[in-house]
């Protein structure tokens, strides 16, 4: 399947790379297909791009690569959503946003994606324990990126 972006241009994308947010993302909730993406020139950084609107495209690191210590804490009706079995069926990602100064990574509200069904939801965490604006050091690759 060939989707447009607006940062990528025209991809190629594969069917295990796609992933269905049932209840959308915050602040888009109309958006609920998306893939998801390598960065070409950084690692560390995975693109969720919507195949929707070739404009909206999120940029998601590992969030134990801000805070070592990173754990989300989530009900199992929550994770019935996308409908989880264990805890190795769910990736972690948090998004990451650029500002004149700085990178921050938002630790409040992870991305989780159960990959085996290419089901995906986003949390808002009510533990306060992580905020919701962590300054990340970023390599210089990723700043081109992102």
């Amino acid at each position: 399947m060939e989707i447009l972006t607006t940062r990528f241009g025209p991809i190629q994308v594969r069917p295990q790379d796609r992933v269905e947010f049932p209840k959308g993302l915050i602040g888009v909730p109309h958006l609920k297909r998306f893939v998801l993406l390598n960065d070409p020139q950084t690692p560390r950084l995975v693109w969720l791009q919507s195949t929707r609107d070739p404009a909206w495209a999120f940029a998601l690191v590992d969030p134990r690569s801000v805070a070592v210590t990173y754990q989300v804490r989530a009900t199992p009706e929550q994770l019935q959503a996308i409908q989880v079995a264990g805890s190795r069926d769910v990736d972690v990602f948090v998004t990451l946003n650029r500002t004149a100064q700085s990178f921050l990574a938002n630790l409040q509200a992870p991305i989780l994606i159960n990959r085996r069904l290419a089901l995906g939801l986003q949390l808002v965490l009510s533990d306060t324990q992580y905020p919701l604006r962590q300054v990340v050091n970023i390599p210089a690759a990723l700043r081109k990126s992102a």
